[in-house]
């Protein structure tokens, strides 16, 4: 509206320095009104259009050759988001600033805590850049990492610290067997406030484009799925689940089509004999009629021949006997160590944060105490496995 104002102001003054000092009759006139009216108007939609394409034209060529993401304008659905700024200030607040304060006031107020070498320490921080850039990314915290987290992480970081401090806290989560009363009523209020945000979340994400839903509670077969592998690895190193399971099928399977148990060779080799208790009881057959022909050409009794034809039976059960005994060996196990399995509160929270991705203020405030949690287990305790040796 002023570029249109500006240009019939101009085409005015012109055509009063041109015209006559009676060119104030004119003005009134109708010709000359519609001709500003219409010249004006297609001279300010052609200005429009130029200007237009130039604000277009600066905005595809501004300079962005690594294709950073734009925080303002990436969409709640991203599966993926980054930018080097929004970066740093995430790992600046929830990494390298809050893991020496954590120590320190961890020291100072004797607080439980792993004995960390320096080069642990390093460790430590590196993995808190690897494990936090793969959150920042996936997690879209381009988009969703704001102040309200900042101010949800610090209370929570402590407060966590001040509960784990607990005397009936002090326990682990393998150990929940023998969990005292009060460890359990604080995992049960937990528990329900986990849900509680869970059940916001899933509200928020359907209020997404379809199939976004979907694709955000499948989320959690991710994580599922490594402890899966992880249960299966602890039953094969400490149980050897698959050659044991190979050799029950292997024994099952001459079992059905023998129809009777294996017999061990040397060195282990098995040889399946169908035939054997035919071949047995065979020969034990024909002992017995061998024998009760002699004892009726030598003119022994009728009882003679009973009592012999008994213990030529009560051999062939002791042989039978003694051959289904014959069973395979059980299979070797080739691991020399056990294994346990021990889930840490940094590896739950560590994932509920990757949930935790929307500019809702609650989401935001979620997204805070996860993060936290997560990070009160690297501070006082480190990336600890969730397979362990022993």
């Amino acid at each position: 509206m002023h570029l249109g104002f500006l240009i019939r102001s101009s085409i005015f003054e012109a055509h009063t320095k041109r015209k006559s000092p009676c060119i104030e009759n004119l003005i009134g006139t109708h010709h000359l009104t519609a001709f500003i009216r219409e010249y004006g108007a297609s001279m300010f939609s052609i200005l429009s259009e130029k200007t237009y394409d130039s604000i277009q034209t600066s905005t595809v060529h501004e300079p962005n050759v690594m294709d950073f993401s734009d925080p303002a304008s990436v969409p709640a659905t991203a599966l993926f988001s980054f930018h080097p700024l929004v970066f740093l200030y995430f790992i600046l607040s929830f990494v390298i600033i809050p893991y020496p304060i954590y120590r320190f006031l961890a020291k100072r107020l004797k607080w439980e805590t792993n004995y960390k070498s320096v080069a642990r320490h390093w460790s430590d921080m590196m993995l808190g850049f690897s494990y936090g850039l793969i959150l920042f990314v996936f997690g879209n915290y381009s988009k969703a990492y704001s102040w309200i987290t900042v101010l949800a992480f610090y209370p929570s970081l402590f407060g966590y610290a001040l509960i784990a401090e607990l005397p009936f806290t002090k326990t682990s989560l393998p150990n929940i067997r023998n969990w005292p009363k009060g460890m359990w009523v604080v995992f049960l209020v937990a528990l329900a406030v986990i849900l509680a945000f869970a059940a916001v979340h899933i509200y928020f994400a359907s209020q997404l484009a379809l199939p976004f839903v979907i694709y955000y509670v499948c989320g959690l077969l991710i994580p599922a799925f490594f402890l899966v592998v992880s249960i299966c690895l602890k039953g094969e190193v400490n149980s050897n689940w698959t050659r044991s399971l190979y050799h029950r099928f292997k024994v099952s399977r001459m079992k059905r089509h023998g129809n009777s148990a294996p017999t061990v060779l040397r060195r282990g080799d098995v040889v399946n004999e169908p035939d054997l208790n035919e071949n047995v009881a065979a020969e034990a057959a024909s002992n017995t009629h061998n024998d009760s022909l002699k004892q009726e050409e030598e003119g022994m009794g009728g009882a003679t021949t009973v009592g012999n034809t008994n213990s030529s039976k009560d051999q062939q059960q002791q042989q039978q006997q003694q051959q289904q005994q014959q069973q395979l060996p059980p299979p070797k196990n080739p691991y020399t160590q056990r294994v346990n399995l021990h889930i840490h509160h940094w590896q739950i929270f560590y994932v509920l944060a990757f949930f935790t991705r929307f500019t809702h203020p609650v989401s935001q405030v979620a997204a805070g105490i996860v993060i936290a949690c997560y990070m009160q287990g690297i501070c006082a305790y480190g990336y600890d496995s969730l397979v362990n040796d022993g």
